[in-house]
């Protein structure tokens, strides 16, 4: 079953481009050559694998993660390393990626399996939704949800405020949690196969449900207007039905197969874009600093760093649990979920709680990747993971200084993820200077988000406008709404 993943993909992007605009006038002699409807099983199939591919795994994350300095892009200049991102470079993750390849069809699912009552699929459906929302509003501020996807009502769709779209967020969330609960639900067909995260297993979406719960909350804990105790309060309310052990980890994984390879191994490893994308000298620094054995199993080879928007050296390129053919693609672990509960827990004055909970997150990172650690490592991996924990899982006595390396140790295990540069917006936290060379000289700190696309410049124009961003590369020097006030973290300072 996995090896039909492609033509399965191949067959949903095709047909669903044409069901969605059909549906009011073919309503006689249907072409079963080409369906206006297609089953759950597939939309979900498809759903999952352009998430993951496009998003999760794509130009988004590529992007942020040198902004933060995980990983440098050492190609000509400009180029994304420092910071040259356009209307024209961002197009695609927005307009087919995001609203159309994933959430639209999430639309699709989640009001078809409703009505026929298969109510898992419309769940796991809401999840994703929900999920590839939150990183459209990260990146861009305002976006349209509430008049999306509605093309004959709301051809020019207005832009909900980035308030308001998590309010829908969680919402969509909640739905879900509801949808796997329901009595009436049926289940035939049951989520199966089809299902590339955790195979049908209805348990642990419905934790992941939840894990995203704690993670938008803490999101919002330091936006304007909001109660940064609050937040996190609920944030540790949602964590507490989330993942319960690394057997829960929301990971894809990938074959060897032509075409079907990690993402991370297709752009970085093998050629078919390039290789340059390697090991930023920023967290090799940080880690080689503190003796980390993880820095094995995020570089390939000998471990060298690259130094953002400099010309000349060399990093090392990523390493094999990350980024070969066959390696999983992370979505969400219990390693992030036991820190959002540390840093929580922090917030709220739980000192104790937060302390289980930072160490948990750090020994769960590293059973996570201490199979990888020990292949580069060998007799000496075991030996290396004990004394760096027992040497980093102790929170210091002083908030401020146990709030850092909570948040130090959630940019290391969330490596090449986005809510690593979440956390970096939210919080500053592990300080990054600018990359050299900087294609602007009035960025003061590293990129803060994407600009408009150019689709929304050229057909909906009246209502990007209205937002007040810059066109180009200049919009990457402002904030999003929940970013707009970084001095209200007192624990940060």
């Amino acid at each position: 079953m996995r090896n039909l993943r492609i033509i399965k993909v191949f067959v949903l992007a095709i047909s669903l481009l044409y069901t969605t605009s059909c549906d009011d006038f073919l309503d006689v002699n249907s072409d079963p050559n080409n369906p206006t409807q297609v089953s759950e099983p597939l939309l979900l199939t498809g759903i999952i694998a352009n998430f993951s591919y496009e998003v999760l795994g794509g130009f988004p994350v590529r992007v942020t993660n040198t902004w933060i300095q995980q990983t440098g892009y050492n190609a000509a200049f400009p180029s994304y390393d420092n910071y040259d991102v356009d209307e024209n470079d961002v197009n695609n993750t927005w307009t087919f990626f995001s609203y159309t390849d994933v959430m639209h069809n999430c639309k699709i699912l989640s009001e078809q399996a409703s009505a026929n009552r298969l109510y898992d699929y419309s769940g796991i459906a809401k999840i994703i939704w929900a999920w590839n929302m939150s990183i459209v509003t990260d990146l861009y501020g305002n976006a349209p949800f509430s008049q999306a996807w509605q093309p004959e009502a709301f051809p020019f769709p207005e832009y909900d405020t980035q308030e308001e779209i998590y309010t829908y967020i969680q919402s969509l969330l909640d739905q879900a949690i509801v949808d796997f609960g329901r009595e009436d639900k049926l289940t035939n067909p049951a989520v199966g196969a089809d299902d590339f995260i955790y195979g049908g297993d209805i348990e642990k979406w419905e934790k992941l449900a939840y894990s995203l719960k704690a993670r938008f909350y803490l999101r919002l804990s330091y936006a304007p207007g909001y109660n940064t105790e609050t937040q996190a309060q609920l944030a540790l309310d949602a964590a507490a039905g989330g993942l319960s052990g690394n057997a829960d980890n929301a990971m894809y994984f990938y074959l060897s197969d032509p075409g079907q390879e990690n993402p991370w191994f297709q752009y970085a490893i093998d050629g078919k874009w390039n290789t340059n994308t390697q090991l930023s000298a920023n967290i090799v620094d940080l880690m080689s600093a503190n003796n980390d054995p993880r820095l094995a199993a995020f570089a390939r080879g000998e471990v060298a760093g690259y130094v953002n928007g400099s010309e000349g050296n060399a990093g090392s390129l990523l390493g094999e649990f990350y980024a070969d053919a066959d390696a999983p693609l992370i979505w969400f672990t219990y390693s992030e979920l036991k820190l959002i509960e540390a840093e929580a827990s922090l917030i709220v004055g739980n000192k104790g709680n937060a302390q289980a909970s930072y160490q948990e997150g750090l020994e769960s990172s590293f059973a996570m990747l201490s199979g990888a650690i020990g292949a580069k490592l060998g007799d000496n991996a075991a030996g290396a993971i004990s004394t760096y924990i027992d040497d980093n899982d102790e929170l210091n006595a002083s908030d401020q200084v146990a709030y850092q390396q909570i948040m130090t140790q959630k940019y290391i295990a969330n490596f090449l993820t986005f809510e690593a540069y979440n956390d970096w917006r939210r919080t500053g936290i592990p300080s990054i200077g600018l990359a050299q060379n900087p294609v602007r000289g009035d960025l003061e700190m590293p990129g803060l988000r994407f600009p408009y696309p150019s689709a929304e410049l050229n057909y909906n124009a009246a209502n990007v406008n209205a937002q007040g961003v810059p066109v180009g590369n200049a919009a990457v020097k402002e904030r999003v709404w929940w970013n707009s006030t970084p001095e209200q973290c007192t624990l940060c300072n």
